[in-house]
């Protein structure tokens, strides 16, 4: 009974542990959250910056696992390229090691002052501070479970069954300096077992670390569980690319493709041996300084993820090659998913691809009223075969209404701050007023329709009139569409004078068609016509309007992405 008891004490440890570090990367994601966009835009610089961005995500969130998930779904969303993602997972796999490096200090000391503290800042208001407090809470519970992991597994240690059971694939160099391969690999697999079943190579490592420091596990057997860890983690990037496009599933073939060469790279090294141990063992017992296990086992960690990105850095483009021809794209053009469900954990990118997805539906509402708007002009065939699809555009338009207002409402559900909840509804309202142009399109062509076949056309005033207005309204549309793709403030400025002057002609032409009435110059029927036609005139003018007023609140300052 007492070793069951123990056991449940060390699992009770690795529950607190886990969570730790999960209100650790919530609270820091809090704090540095506004600045993830500004790193997604990096990530297409180049290959380095690439994996200084995904370094630095994954430090953030506390998860490699965690940061993959999100990559796959900037691919999938069409943020990123192939090769870009790839740099940025490699970088993730220097991310993750921060965890190993914080867990392996003996600071218990601080653990308590840090819960009082972490505590006291989460009842505080500010997202910042309550987001500081969240961080400083999760580092306390991080040392806390650490701790209670630690001090039962060293009572675990004197059982000699308990032990037994961690020398099965005991990795120690034989008389040649040479680790047996059966150990080595048999280690691994089972570092691989545990991270696939845990789902965190992060809290994987905390329990080899916890191990190494109850005198259950050696370096060299601490390392070979770390290295099948580092495999393991990429089973959660394969489960999130399931339901993705064919590049995010090649992205997902990258990462688990990195790690296991790494592998297959570290092991290889094992043959050259220094002073009678394997050179890559040498070298972390130099870099350690003499340190304690877990600091070895942490700074192996590091080192192993370091030195595989610098040999592989060069192979990101073949890699790249590699996974486009295990996994090549059947399609003639590959479908990304604007409104990406993954995004939704980064708020700023979820509201940026909002914005796109809107984009392209004002776009196609645009398109499907200006078609019906030249629907006067009998003799363009183009245009007379488009109108003949208004009726299936317009379906489209209201799916992806529903779509984005969807999208909108579960991030609504997420933590997010009071301005990205101010965006959400003036997202809403410019989606709903791009639905409406849409709907505008059905009505031009019935108002159109109602004049015949040339039986009761307007009159050539009306006509030019018609033409002049019709030319601002295209240019009012192209000013909201460029705002929308990250137009500065002068173009807004401009769309909204062209409103003004939407409305002024429209009241001029007005008066002229009711002069030419009285005077009959035009037919009564074809009168009742032409000012319908400038109350249509009025009403997408008002709604472009209104997208472009709202525009400020949730400006697309990125270049425009792959179609959704």
């Amino acid at each position: 009974m007492e070793l069951a008891g123990l056991i449940v004490r060390v699992f009770g440890g690795l529950a607190i542990f886990v969570y730790g570090m999960k209100l650790m990367g919530d609270g820091l994601h809090a704090v540095a959250g506004e600045k993830m966009r500004t790193i997604l835009r990096m990530f297409s610089a180049n290959r380095f910056v690439a994996i200084f961005s995904g370094a630095a995500v994954t430090a953030v969130v506390q998860s490699s696992s965690a940061s993959t998930v999100m990559v796959i779904g900037f691919v999938n969303a069409g943020l990123l390229t192939l090769v870009q993602s790839i740099g940025i997972i490699f970088g993730a796999n220097i991310g993750t090691t921060i965890t190993a490096q914080l867990v392996a200090f003996d600071i218990q000391g601080i653990v308590m002052p840090a819960l009082i503290l972490g505590l006291v800042l989460s009842f505080f208001k500010g997202r910042k501070v309550n987001g500081w407090g969240m961080t400083v809470l999760g580092f306390g519970f991080l040392f806390l479970g650490m701790g209670m992991m630690g001090g039962e597994l060293k009572e675990l240690a004197k059982d000699d069954g308990f032990k037994s059971m961690f020398q099965l694939f005991e990795c120690i160099p034989g008389p040649s300096g040479h680790i047996p391969v059966g150990s080595l690999f048999g280690a691994a697999a089972v570092g691989l077992l545990a991270t696939v079943i845990i789902q965190s190579s992060s809290a994987c490592t905390g329990i080899i670390l916890a191990l190494g420091a109850s005198g259950l596990l050696n370096l060299h057997t601490a390392v070979a569980l770390v290295v099948g860890s580092n495999i393991g983690t990429t089973i959660t990037a394969q489960l999130a690319a399931l339901t993705a496009n064919r590049v995010a599933k090649q992205a997902a073939l990258a990462h688990t493709l990195f790690n296991f060469c790494g592998a297959m790279f570290l092991f290889v090294s094992f043959v050259f041996v220094v002073d009678g141990e394997p050179a890559f063992f040498y070298l972390v017992q130099h870099f350690s300084a003499g340190g304690e296990l877990p600091r070895q086992i942490a700074n192996a960690h590091t080192l192993f993820n370091i030195i595989t990105t610098i040999v592989l850095i060069p192979f990101i483009g073949p890699l790249a090659v590699l996974c486009e021809k295990v996994l090549p794209v059947r399609e003639a053009k590959v479908k990304y998913r604007r409104l990406e469900p993954i995004l939704l954990d980064t708020p700023d990118v979820a509201l940026l691809q909002a914005t796109g997805a809107l984009r392209k539906m004002l776009g196609k509402a645009w398109r499907s009223v200006n078609c019906a708007f030249k629907l006067h002009d009998r003799t363009d065939t183009d245009n007379l075969e488009l109108s003949e699809s208004l009726d299936e555009i317009e379906r489209e338009i209201d799916e992806r209404q529903s779509d984005v207002a969807s999208y909108l409402s579960r991030l609504m559900e997420k933590t997010i701050n009071h301005e990205q909840a101010a965006r959400i509804p003036m997202l809403l309202h410019c989606v709903n007023d791009a639905e409406r142009i849409g709907d505008h399109a059905l009505i031009i062509r019935d108002i159109f329709a109602s004049l015949g076949d040339g039986e009761k056309p307007l009159s050539d005033e009306a006509r030019e009139e018609f033409l002049k207005i019709h030319s601002k309204l295209v240019r009012q549309a192209q000013g909201v569409l460029s705002l929308l793709a990250g137009a500065d403030d002068s173009v807004r400025r401009a769309v909204m004078t062209l409103r003004d002057e939407v409305m002024v002609m429209a009241a001029l032409f007005e008066q002229n068609h009711l002069t030419r009435l009285r005077e009959k110059r035009c037919s009564a029927e074809s009168g009742i016509v032409y000012i319908e036609l400038l109350g249509e005139f009025r009403k997408v003018s008002r709604h472009l309007a209104n997208i472009a007023e709202r525009n400020g609140a949730f400006r697309a300052n990125a270049p425009a992405t792959p179609g959704y």
